[in-house]
């Protein structure tokens, strides 16, 4: 298809894209310039919230205007971006000296409260609290006013999260702090409910493992007593017959196989019962694997029986 001629016209993706860098690009400058500012209000020792760059009404006095050029010369950028950033930090100055009279005079300290990232309108907030409150009490109050779940967050001041059960003086905490709000996605007490439920299953599969080895066990035990020539009166035998109730004899191997086989099937029979499914399985395919590797159980059709000495209980 044919053009007029013109450009191509920018997709709607493109423009969204390129406004969005134009903001990037103006926020980095802004930053920029105002890390400079109070890097030369520092070494120059001013002080925005006095005279002559501040009135006795808090207003803003002329020199203000005066030092906005010195500094855009030194900076080589626009005088009146340079001047709108010198009278916030001015502003900020006053604020936070308002608030340290206010402090001085109540008791009532200001945290300086900075959101998620989602919160992307006034991500820095003003907090005004008592310091003799407990880092619970504050993660209510934060939550509160700012509309967050409580349990789904955690409050970090001087890189270290709050603890709850303390109060802020124990904690360090002091007037115009900073504290950093961190959203969770599930609550502390969902996450220890999982930890909890993931250590109970660890626990209760290791006492499946021991059940299961120790079954093992005795039934390797008793397989091992059965191979052995012993007296009928004291000692535990096993008696393989047919199904007329004649006596079988068969090769100790086979016979010790017999036994392990008719051990794991009983007692994966009793564990089944008890509906613990977990260790019946391990033992009924212990039990079909002894069988079949018996070569006895494919020439003979047996019936089995276990006779216990006196002793056994």
């Amino acid at each position: 298809m044919k053009t007029n001629g013109g450009p191509p016209a920018a997709s709607g993706h493109s423009v969204s894209r390129d406004g969005q860098e134009r903001r990037w690009r103006r926020m980095a400058q802004k930053e920029y310039l105002q890390a400079k500012l109070t890097q030369f209000l520092r070494e120059d020792r001013i002080q925005l919230w006095k005279p002559p760059y501040t009135d006795e009404n808090k207003e803003v006095g002329l020199a203000l205007k005066d030092l906005a050029k010195k500094y855009s010369d030194k900076l080589e950028c626009c005088e009146n971006e340079v001047e709108k950033i010198m009278e916030e930090i001015r502003c900020k100055a006053i604020e936070r000296g308002t608030g340290n009279e206010h402090y001085k005079t109540t008791g009532i300290a200001t945290i300086e409260v900075f959101l998620p990232p989602r919160v992307r309108k006034d991500r820095k907030n003003r907090l005004e609290t008592r310091l003799h409150i407990t880092g619970r009490e504050l993660r209510s109050k934060i939550a509160e006013t700012f509309g967050f779940q409580e349990s789904y967050i955690k409050i970090v001041i001087n890189k270290k999260q709050l603890q709850l059960g303390r109060t802020l003086e124990e904690q360090g905490v002091t007037h115009n702090v900073k504290a950093m709000v961190l959203e969770l996605k599930q609550s502390e007490e969902d996450t220890r409910k999982n930890v909890q439920v993931e250590e109970d299953e660890q626990n209760e599969a290791k006492l499946k493992e021991k059940r299961i080895q120790r079954t093992k066990r005795g039934l390797e035990i008793l397989a091992e007593r059965a191979e052995m020539v012993v007296d009928p009166e004291t000692t535990p035998y096993l008696d393989i017959a047919n199904q007329t109730g004649r006596s079988i004899r068969m090769p100790p191997s086979e016979r010790k196989a017999l036994v392990l086989a008719m051990g794991y099937h009983e007692k994966g029979r009793a564990f089944l019962k008890r509906k613990e499914y977990g260790i019946a399985l391990p033992c009924l395919l212990d039990a079909d694997r002894y069988f079949w590797g018996s070569a006895c159980c494919h020439s003979y059709q047996v019936a089995f029986s276990l006779h216990f000495g006196p002793h056994i209980n």
